[in-house]
């Protein structure tokens, strides 16, 4: 048996590091606090989580998913899935440290000059769900960020910290062809189907297909 998931990341921009040119990235949280005997917590997540950079917008952007897979020293592979969302916040500083997004930013530059003053303008700022596990099921830790970034955004009435701990109290058979069913305590209900062979990941794919294809 190995846990679901080993640590839940929060990463968010940084906005003291904001006037070194490129934009760069803090921890907010982690959990647990401390690491676990056996699993180093990743160093450099807030690098990775998002591969593009670090960078301001003036339009709110859909969420977007993906997993990267970070080998320790001692060969061990650690599956990394992020969920990146975009929240509002105030600039307080002037819009002039946004990406480009077309000719709307140079009229705003351009009032804004004439005016004299650089005016405070709404904004956009990345922020990373992630969670690290040495098991590779991408589809359920994506279910699982999309269900903990509803309830953030959407205030529902479920405790994110018990969400977050029932992903480290759930243990999964490594192999065996069994399924595995829990809930994060929102009313959800998640389904593992684990694979035969540890060396074989269940991809959900016809195998069929593959020999059609050879």
């Amino acid at each position: 048996m190995a846990r679901l998931a080993d640590y839940f990341i929060v990463v968010g921009y940084d906005p003291d590091k904001a006037g070194s040119g490129e934009g760069c990235g803090k921890i907010i949280q982690r959990f647990p606090k401390k690491d676990w005997d056996g699993t180093v917590f990743p160093q450099g997540v807030e690098m990775f989580c998002q591969p593009g950079g670090w960078r301001l917008s003036r339009e709110r952007k859909p969420p977007t998913f993906f997993t990267v897979v970070l080998t320790d020293i001692d060969s061990e592979r650690h599956f990394c899935s992020c969920l990146t969302f975009f929240e509002a916040e105030v600039n307080l500083q002037g819009s002039k440290t946004l990406e480009a997004d077309g000719d709307g930013a140079e009229d705003v530059d351009e009032e804004e000059e004439e005016d004299g003053l650089i005016q405070p303008a709404q904004i956009f700022a990345p922020k990373s769900l992630i969670l690290v596990s040495r098991l590779d099921y991408p589809e359920i830790f994506r279910g699982c960020l999309g269900l903990i970034y509803t309830v953030y955004i959407d205030s529902l009435s479920f405790p994110l910290e018990g969400l977050v701990a029932n992903l480290f109290t759930c243990l999964v058979p490594v192999a065996g062809g069994s399924q595995k069913l829990f809930s994060l305590g929102a009313g959800d209900r998640q389904l593992i189907q684990t694979p035969l062979n540890d060396t074989l990941p269940v991809s959900g794919k016809s195998v069929a297909l593959l020999f059609q294809q050879l």
